[in-house]
């Protein structure tokens, strides 16, 4: 009985190894290094939603959602709008910086000023509306900056690559590729892919404030 047990092939429990760890970093290393400043800057931008005045909320208010009263008095349209052009802004930058040799430190502050802005209107939300704020933020506003952070942070991974490929390529230490058209186009590609997602985002920002702003009342 004992051998035919043996000769089943029991599963064995997977040791973990050094190099499985280096190998996942390697891959996800950058995407986590994006996600890890972002998180941080909303943590920033929530401690400084305590103290910010209300000149400051109307100035972001561009490029995040800070002034509601004048949120909510738009249609379906002027809110789609608002929501596509803050992170088109976001986007064009990241895909700016990323073509250029020294885009990867401005890569970094664009996602964590993301980040802040996030933070400043949840903890403005909270804060000033208390209950009914963060019900506001949790289901009229986190999903479709999730998607839309979810694709900023994978769009700010290819273009810190791609920038690193750059910048190393003027210091001349690494060789001109095969193919410099094709790999511009498969940057395009992927500013495109995120393009699409964020018009998704868009596309559910202004679902949910159609359907559920209007239910709370501030």
């Amino acid at each position: 009985m004992k051998g035919i047990v043996l000769s089943l092939g029991l599963p064995r429990k997977r040791r973990f190894r050094l190099s499985n760890l280096k190998a996942m970093f390697r891959r996800y290393g950058v995407c986590l290094l994006f996600a890890g400043v972002l998180l941080l800057g909303m943590a920033l931008g929530a401690v400084y939603a305590r103290n910010a005045d209300e000149r400051t909320l109307k100035a972001l208010d561009l490029l995040f959602t800070t002034n509601l009263d004048s949120r909510l008095s738009q249609g379906a349209l002027g809110t789609f709008c608002a929501c596509f052009a803050s992170d088109f802004l976001f986007l064009l930058c990241a895909c700016l910086f990323g073509v250029a040799a020294w885009g990867i430190p401005f890569l970094l502050l664009l996602s964590c000023f993301k980040g802040f802005g996030t933070g400043v209107t949840a903890g403005y939300l909270c804060m000033s509306h208390s209950l009914s704020g963060a019900g506001f933020w949790l289901l009229v506003l986190l999903p479709g900056t999730f998607v839309f952070c979810a694709a900023l942070v994978r769009f700010s991974e290819n273009a810190f690559r791609y920038s690193a490929v750059t910048f190393f390529r003027a210091l001349g230490k690494e060789g001109a590729p095969a193919s410099p058209r094709q790999e511009l186009m498969q940057f395009c590609s992927c500013f495109l892919s995120a393009l699409f997602i964020t018009f998704i985002a868009s596309l559910l920002d202004t679902l949910l404030w159609t359907l559920f702003a209007g239910t709370f009342k501030f």
